[in-house]
């Protein structure tokens, strides 16, 4: 993984806009909060003009003004407020007397309100529920009453660089407009779909009645937009055209890369449906704006079943079906505080990667063939404050200055990962932060409804049991259920943590920590789908899962002792022989045990019985992208060398494929025990 070159510190370059790449264009006209503008300037039923055409202002009739002293009367604002960590740069501006309050500083005060916000009930929808959510957040808001239309009023919201329209009758939404006035065209394409999303998680359906619907998926929405507002800085720093700039040039590299597979021989045949999963899993991802019911930027870059496309026979509906059922993994792109020592901070760019893609290898260089062909923008400077306003002659003196905000990608869902990964990525320039003061077991983290372990000595072993229901295709093609006792065995301890934010300061970045990404969403399907612990079945309600019972032990070496001890046999998954436990005394079903290592790279080792009373053993290595390379193996000889269906020759690497389609260690052992043998 590499790191984006440094960048270069360009004073003359202020607030530059994605236009403003390296070639060339216009600047970006001053970022001007829509409220210097009278009500009218807003009016749905008006005509529409700029901000700056009216006089009045009603961020004066609704209280102090938003830069006033802030007092932190709650210990809870004061602690939240105090783990922003703003950094050098904020200590440098608190020392200069009068600028301790400085436009930096309330900025990071109101993002706090936007964060304090978050995960509180905010109840149902209504004129009352709306205008709170966007008071508390810090945006200023007005009421329009609707001209010739009865029983009609507008909410009007706006902040830094955005502005919401909200119209009710009778606390009924009618409609929703959003804007961003003064943004480029790259931020402005995308408002329509944007107030589409906020719409429809305000209007009521056909058959809910008023006060039902829940604001809450709203406000998720709303305050991703407010979050990029309270960070932007008026003029000089909008962050919605820093994310849409990412999003220019990430939408460009993925065409690119579509066209490449579609090109490739390899591929001919294929479906649309696999070369778009082909791309989305092992290149650069699928970026997606305003995507999915959600706002903002979207990273996808793993899928569930990616290889298992649809049949010719699937209908269209029914693969769109699927197809929104289907879990995806990706990265949530946005903007927050700065608070990694030495991190870059945001750029304002469309020019992240150059227009050609791709730059071919020159003698002497130490890549082969092609390679994506990353740029690096100019910084982004905040002009100097305006020196006739009351306490800004010492900023002035420093000229230009870095925004204090960074960009960041939140794993939607997080991912565990390995102590080693951790500091593979964090090596790579991003910013990381740990859920917890220190590293924990990666088998809690993943498999979190098994008995936490006794304690955490890194040489102890674990065994982690668990029974399931497998689905199996019987020779007449239909369906029935073999029952599995899975056992997972862990000889020493894995340190791990759970990844959910990286902060960053290049797209390149992101890119280069996607094929670990994949490696560990993938290991993690496979423990959970084979050894995740079920809520318990309910003793007054018979059972309906067909599919999955299970049940769980745990176990550690000092259990093992203890037992022994007790002159009890012992039951450690490593010392036993793999086969049907009517052996061993237990319930009937077929045993498969697996032992999980990570160094060098994750690692299963997988015995299950195989023909009659012979074991099947399988080594693998779960690599980057999801790749599963078989590293040992005793199935294949010249009985099985041979498909029977297809007359090919079977590889060793088949058996890893077998896995990545099935991505269920239960399953893929049925096959290979049924149609392999």
């Amino acid at each position: 993984m590499s790191t984006p070159t440094p960048m270069k510190h360009a004073p003359s370059q202020q607030g530059r806009t994605p236009s403003q790449s390296q070639h060339g264009a216009a600047a970006t006209p001053p970022v001007s909060t829509p409220f210097s503008a009278a009500h009218a300037a807003f009016s749905p039923l008006g005509p529409r003009s700029s901000p700056q055409q009216v006089k009045k202002s009603p961020a004066t009739m609704m209280g102090p003004p938003s830069n006033a002293p802030i007092n932190f009367d709650s210990p809870n604002t004061a602690a939240a407020f105090g783990a922003l960590q703003m950094g050098a740069g904020l200590d440098l501006m608190g020392s200069l007397g009068s600028l301790g309050k400085s436009t930096e500083d309330t900025m990071s005060t109101r993002v706090d309100n936007v964060f304090g916000f978050l995960g509180r009930g905010k109840g149902a929808v209504s004129e009352a529920a709306v205008e709170r959510l966007a008071k508390e957040i810090g945006l200023e808001c007005l009421w329009e009453d609707g001209m010739g239309v009865e029983s009609t009023r507008t909410l009007i919201v706006a902040g830094s660089a955005l502005e919401l329209l909200i119209t009710f009758s009778k606390d009924v939404v009618q409609s929703v407009q959003l804007a961003f006035p003064e943004s480029a065209e790259i931020v402005n394409k995308h408002s329509e779909a944007a107030g589409k999303i906020l719409f429809d998680d305000l209007k009521l359906a056909s058959n809910q009645g008023q006060f039902i619907k829940e604001i809450d998926r709203f406000a998720e929405n709303f305050e991703r937009l407010a979050i990029l507002d309270k960070l932007s800085i008026n003029p000089g720093l909008n962050l919605y055209e820093a994310v849409a700039g990412i999003y220019e040039s990430l939408v460009r590299l993925h065409q690119w890369e579509l066209q490449k597979v579609r090109q490739d021989p390899a591929n001919d045949g294929r479906r649309e449906e696999y070369l778009h999963n082909l791309v989305l899993c092992t290149k650069s991802g699928n970026p997606v704006m305003n995507a999915r019911d959600r706002i903002g930027l979207c990273l996808d870059y793993w899928k569930e079943k990616r290889l298992q496309v649809p049949s010719p026979q699937m209908s269209a509906d029914a693969f769109k079906k699927r197809e929104a059922n289907s879990k995806l993994w990706g990265l949530l792109i946005g903007c927050s505080p700065l608070r990694d020592i030495g991190l870059p901070p945001v750029r304002i760019s469309d020019k992240w990667i150059a227009a050609d893609i791709e730059k071919v290898a020159l003698p002497g260089d130490l890549h082969t063939g092609t390679a994506i062909d990353w740029l690096e923008p100019e910084d982004t400077f905040l002009p100097s404050p305006d020196p006739a306003k009351p306490g800004s002659e010492a900023v002035s003196l420093l000229g230009p200055r870095l925004p204090e905000v960074a960009f960041t990608a939140t794993l939607d869902p997080p991912v565990h990962i390995s102590y080693s990964l951790w500091e593979n990525i964090r090596q790579t320039g991003c910013g990381l932060h740990p859920n917890e003061n220190q590293f924990t077991n990666f088998e809690d983290l993943v498999l979190p409804g098994h008995p936490p372990r006794s304690n955490l000595d890194p040489t102890e072993s674990r065994a982690l049991r668990c029974r399931r229901q497998v689905p199996v295709m019987l020779p007449d093609k239909t369906m029935s259920t073999n029952t599995h006792n899975h056992n997972l065995y862990i000889p020493k301890m894995i340190f791990g943590q759970t990844l959910s934010e990286i902060s960053f300061s290049h797209p390149q970045q992101l890119v280069s920590v996607l094929p670990y990404l994949r490696q560990y969403a993938f290991l993690s399907t496979l423990l959970e789908t084979s050894f995740k612990a079920k809520p318990a079945e309910r003793k007054d309600k018979p059972s309906t899962a067909t599919t999955m019972t299970v049940r769980t032990v745990t176990t550690t070496t000092r259990d093992d002792f203890g037992v022994f001890m007790n002159g009890a046999r012992d039951k450690k998954a490593d010392t036993v022989t793999s086969g049907t436990d009517e052996d061993e005394g237990e319930e009937p079903g077929v045993r498969v045990d697996v032992t999980l290592t990570i160094q060098p790279v994750p690692q299963l080792d997988v015995v299950f019985p195989f023909r009659g009373k012979n074991n099947g053993h399988v080594t693998l290595e779960i690599r980057e992208n999801g790749h599963v390379h078989v590293e040992s193996q005793n199935i294949l000889d010249e009985r099985n060398s041979v498909s029977p269906t297809t007359g090919r020759q079977r590889r060793p690497e088949d058996i890893g494929k077998v896995l990545e389609l099935m991505e269920d260690i239960g399953q893929w052992v049925e096959v290979l025990r049924t149609k392999w043998i």
